[in-house]
Parts: structure tokens; C-alpha cells; sequence
């Protein structure tokens, strides 16, 4: 054997030797002791008399692999009050050290009624990780470490120059603090500048990226432990309450009221995780989504590049097929642009929908698609919005950095979603909403739970929106009535009696959001006016199959539910003679 392959063996036996004399040997069942008398001493790592001498035992369990000696015999420690058992050479190798708190530990076996003051609250010190039966304790600290802390046990000194220029001493004892990182207040285990008066968590200061982008802000933001008082009381630019400004957190150089709290800005779905400290900031070039072709500002747009698009300031018509092809809803006198020689038309605010941008429900930048695969399900075709779970085949906001790139039928947003922005006003409410990623809210809108991505109120606390509710259309046109039917919520001053839904003839409840005609007082259900074909294109084929409106006088016969469609689209299969129809994509 070479000398390089014995030094290699010789490491790897005085690696695991010092792992195991870290570690509490082990604990294990005695079966017999031997005839002879066991002498007690008294530890200092244990607070019970210990019996020493050789014991026979038939299981044992240990954290590590250990083998099992010849014949089973041990010199061990052996307390009868805790039935805890330790291998003598090596509980006298790890004892004779001290811990970082300069103390030896003592171990103890929780029991029904606690051995230790009632101050233990059953938790590591350090990382918090719930206590095992048998574990160690500082009795002159008053603390309980776990056996992974007392294995590889947090530094006394933290040098980050990057961060802080001088170096953090551990304060190893129970202190309330707030942190000057994160300006989060604890009770435990600062790290100290004794210099410059911070008192830092571990975390903070050796994981808290210095230079960052969110997705609620366009300009790279910084990390400081001072965030200095400005012009009136900072707030947070996630979650809105206000910031100390006696504490760190995130702030932007280039925009001086912004700041956000160090623990919002590194939230997972605010930070797509790198850090871009010593990376150069590059504007990156976004492709204009259309050109000016002539000086009556007529357009090609990237989406529809073999013809021109004209803007018309006030279209209206009665073709129900003329939806925007980016939003799939209906024009109804608001500007767009349309075809010259086709009838491809877009919204105004449709068209000039940026190509890549930063939003709110994701932590990358997202891509505008337009030509995209469909996803088939049997015979249906849409995407899902993740965000407000309708199905559409409009335009989308797609992801397809890192990962995401491999979550293709997950990550993608449709643009009346990637639409909403901070502040956002709405019909149904007073006061602005905002993405303060507050979870399991429930919507006032509809009375779902919402479990992710509620627009809230920061003046009304219990005020929420689901995403859904956020982006239904204002105004809407339905063949059960000539005029414009508009979201309401709420009983009207005229209203008497229950209200009634015209359409599907069941009572309508007005805690939750319906639409009204204010003309003729009809409240109708939010379901039964849309339906879950109301994104998807109308008079477009797709393949084997086409959406059309429920207006003729005889509403077709369902082959799902086996009853007339009473929504107001439904699905026509074009590959089957007579062709078959469903009210809905369950149906389909």
C-alpha cells in the first residue's frame, strides 16, 4: 500500500473518530450486569449519580453507524434514575471539553415531569429544532441545545467585510433585541458590533444578499443596516406597513422614498434568488410590440404582421364575434385597432402590451406569447390562468427563466391578470388594493378562501380580493337584456324581497358580487352570465372544435349533461355529422 493511501486511511479514521467523540455515543437497553459491584460517582455532565463499570447490552440504538465490540461488553456510565447508559472512554473524551459557552454540558432525559426549571421550553437554543428525549443542557446558561448544535455549534465571531466592516461576537445568552438588518425583534443570540452599536441575527448577516431585484420595483434595490430617516414615514413597498427607518432593509438609489423591509424583499415570490452584487446593471433592449408604417399612426403589430391595424377611437358593433383577439373580450365603443383588410382587431391598451415585463404575481420577468402550442385535454383546448383559474386562448404572459422553464403548463398568466397593478382601484371598493401576499384570505367578493395572490386593503383589514373577482369584465352585454349589464354587490335602496336570477331561476346572493341592469333591475349570477367559455375566442375554428354564442331560439341539446345549454357559449364539435355541443368545458 502507498504511503499516500495509509495517510488517506489515517484521516478517515481520525475523522470519524473525532465525529463520533462529538456526538452523545449512545443510548441503549442493558440486559444484565456483570456480578461485580458498580462504583458511583458524580459528573459534572450529568445531574444524577452515575454507576461505572463493564455492563452487557443486546440493543443499542446510536446516531451514528458505530460496530458492535467483541462479546458486547462495555465500560459504560450507567444512570438508574434516567436509564440512560454512556460508553465510558468516550463520554470522558467529549466531557473533558467545554462547550462555546465555556461550561460543560449536562445531559439530561426528558421526562413526564420535567427534570429541568420550567423555563425549558423543550427547543434548541440555537436552531430552534424541537428537543429529542435525550439531550444536553447548560445549567449555568439556563439553555438546551440539540445534538446537531452541539456537533457543529454556531461561531463565536462572524467576519463578512461585505457587509460589516468589523467582526460579530456571538452574545450567547437570552436577550431581547431588534435586529439592525432586518429590524425584526428576537429574544435570543445576537451577533454584536460593540464599535457601532448593531446587534445582527447569524442568518442576516451571512445570508441577506447585498444587491437584488423584485418584482415590485423597476430599479436594482441595496441592503443597509441604516435606512435613515427621509422625507415623512417610509413604507414598505411589499406589504405596505410602514418601515423604522432606525433599521435596515432595502432601498433604491435612484428613487429615494422607496424602501422595503429586508424579510419582504427576500421573499421567495418577490426575489428570483440571485444576487447582483459586482454584476453590471445592463438595461436590457425590449422589441417595441408594434411600428408607425404612415402619419396616420397606422400600425403592424408583431402578433399580426401581414396586415396594417388602424386605430378607431369609438367602435361599435353588434357582432358578437368581435372580440379583441389578446383579451378575448368584447369591444364595446372602447379605442382599437383594427384590421384593413381582415377582421383581426386589438384593444388600444391590447396592443401596446410590452413584450417582456416585470409583475407583481411572479419573481421573473415574463414574455408575451401569442403563437403558442395548445394544451389538449380529449377535446378541450385552453390554458389556465394560474392566477384567476379561468381558461382562455388569448394572448399570455409566459415564464421561461431557470426552472420555470420546466413547469411549461404552470407558469403562465393571461393578460387580463398581468394587467393589474399597484395601486389598484376597483368598482366594488373605497380604497386601493395591493399584493401584500397575505394568505388564507378570504375574498368579499365572491366568499371563496383565497390561498395565494389576494389584492388587500390596507385600510380595511379584513378586505380582500381573489384574482378572479379582480379582472371580471365591468360591463357586459347577455341576450336577456338590451342594455349593458354592470358588477354590482349589495342590496339596492329599490330592491324588495329576494332577488332572483333570471337566467338560471334560483335566488341570487347579494353579499356576493352579481351583475345588475340598473334600467330594468335584473340581478343575475356571475356564473350564469359568463360561463367558463367566456375567454376562450368566439367564431374562430379550432381544431375539431368551435365556440359559438347561445342566441339562437332554440338552444342546443348538451351531450354532457343530456339539457338544453343554458350558459351563453357553448362548444360545437365541427369533426362529427349531426356535430355535437357542450355547455361547458366539464361537459366537453
Amino acid at each position: 500500500m502507498s504511503s499516500l493511501s495509509i495517510h488517506k486511511e489515517q484521516l478517515s479514521l481520525e475523522r470519524e473518530k473525532t465525529e463520533t467523540q462529538l456526538m452523545l455515543c449512545f443510548f441503549f437497553n442493558l440486559k444484565a450486569m456483570s456480578s461485580t459491584d458498580h462504583e458511583e460517582v458524580t459528573l459534572p455532565f450529568h445531574h444524577h449519580p452515575l454507576s461505572c463499570g463493564t455492563f452487557e447490552s443486546y440493543t443499542f440504538r446510536s446516531i451514528l453507524s458505530i460496530p458492535k465490540l467483541r462479546n458486547g461488553i462495555y465500560n459504560c456510565y450507567h444512570c438508574k434514575e434516567c436509564s440512560l447508559t454512556f460508553h465510558k472512554e468516550w463520554a470522558d473524551s467529549f466531557f473533558s471539553q467545554q462547550f462555546i459557552c465555556n461550561h460543560v454540558l449536562k445531559i439530561f432525559r426528558r421526562a413526564k415531569t420535567p427534570l429541568v426549571d420550567s423555563t425549558d421550553d423543550h427547543f434548541c437554543h440555537f436552531c430552534r429544532s424541537k428537543l429529542k428525549l435525550k439531550h444536553f443542557r447548560c445549567t449555568i446558561c439556563n439553555i438546551s441545545v440539540g445534538r446537531e448544535c452541539v456537533k457543529d455549534p454556531p461561531p463565536l465571531t462572524i467576519y463578512q467585510p461585505k457587509h460589516h466592516k468589523h467582526s460579530l461576537t456571538l452574545l450567547l445568552r437570552l436577550v431581547t433585541f431588534t435586529c439592525n438588518a432586518c429590524g425584526v425583534e428576537d429574544d435570543r443570540n445576537p451577533y454584536v458590533c460593540l464599535e457601532c452599536n448593531l446587534m445582527v441575527h447569524k442568518y442576516c448577516i451571512e445570508k441577506l444578499p447585498r444587491v437584488i431585484s423584485i418584482n415590485r420595483h423597476d430599479h436594482r434595490i441595496n441592503h443597509t443596516f441604516h435606512l435613515g430617516q427621509g422625507e415623512g414615514d417610509k413604507e414598505c413597498g411589499v406589504c405596505r406597513k410602514k418601515i423604522n427607518w432606525a433599521y435596515g432593509g432595502y432601498e433604491c438609489s435612484r428613487c429615494p422614498s422607496y424602501a422595503v423591509h429586508s424579510r419582504c424583499a427576500t421573499r421567495r415570490e418577490v426575489w428570483d434568488g440571485l444576487e447582483l452584487e459586482d454584476v453590471p446593471e445592463e438595461e436590457e433592449e425590449i422589441e417595441d410590440p408594434f411600428k408607425v408604417v404612415n402619419e396616420k399612426g397606422d400600425i403592424v403589430h408583431f402578433c399580426h404582421e401581414e396586415h396594417v391595424l388602424r386605430l378607431d377611437e369609438n367602435y361599435v358593433t353588434d357582432n358578437v364575434n368581435m372580440r379583441c383577439r389578446c383579451c378575448v373580450l368584447a369591444i364595446d365603443g372602447d379605442p382599437c385597432y383594427r384590421c384593413l383588410e381582415c377582421d383581426f382587431i386589438l384593444h388600444e391598451k391590447c396592443a401596446n402590451l410590452p413584450r417582456k415585463m416585470r409583475h407583481l404575481l411572479h419573481n421573473h420577468k415574463l414574455s408575451l406569447e401569442v403563437s403558442f402550442t395548445r394544451f389538449r385535454r380529449s377535446d378541450n383546448f385552453f390554458y389556465t390562468c394560474i392566477a384567476c383559474q379561468t381558461h382562455t386562448d388569448g394572448f399570455i404572459y409566459a415564464c421561461h427563466d431557470g426552472l420555470c422553464r420546466y413547469l411549461v403548463k404552470s407558469i403562465k398568466y393571461d393578460v387580463r391578470c398581468s394587467s393589474v397593478s399597484e395601486p389598484f382601484h376597483h368598482d366594488l371598493h373605497q380604497h386601493p388594493l395591493y399584493f401584500t401576499l397575505q394568505s388564507s384570505r378570504q375574498c368579499q367578493a365572491c366568499g371563496t378562501k383565497i390561498d395565494h395572490d389576494p389584492l388587500s386593503c390596507t385600510v380595511c383589514d379584513d378586505y380582500s380580493l381573489c384574482m378572479r373577482c379582480t379582472t371580471l369584465p365591468r360591463k357586459v352585454k347577455h341576450r336577456c337584456d338590451d342594455h349593458f349589464l354592470s358588477l354590482c354587490q349589495g342590496s339596492s335602496v329599490n330592491d324588495s324581497g329576494d332577488l332572483w336570477c333570471d337566467i338560471c331561476e334560483t335566488k341570487t346572493d347579494p353579499s356576493v358580487c352579481y351583475y345588475t341592469c340598473d334600467e330594468c333591475g335584473l340581478s343575475l349570477h356571475i356564473d350564469c352570465v359568463l360561463g367558463d367559455l367566456y375567454y376562450l375566442k368566439l367564431g374562430i375554428p379550432e381544431p375539431d372544435v368551435e365556440i359559438c354564442p347561445n342566441n339562437e331560439a332554440t338552444r342546443p341539446l348538451c351531450s354532457g349533461c343530456k339539457v338544453r345549454c343554458k350558459n351563453p357559449f357553448f362548444i360545437r364539435s365541427t369533426e362529427e355529422e349531426p356535430a355535437s355541443h357542450a355547455c361547458s368545458i366539464d361537459c366537453s
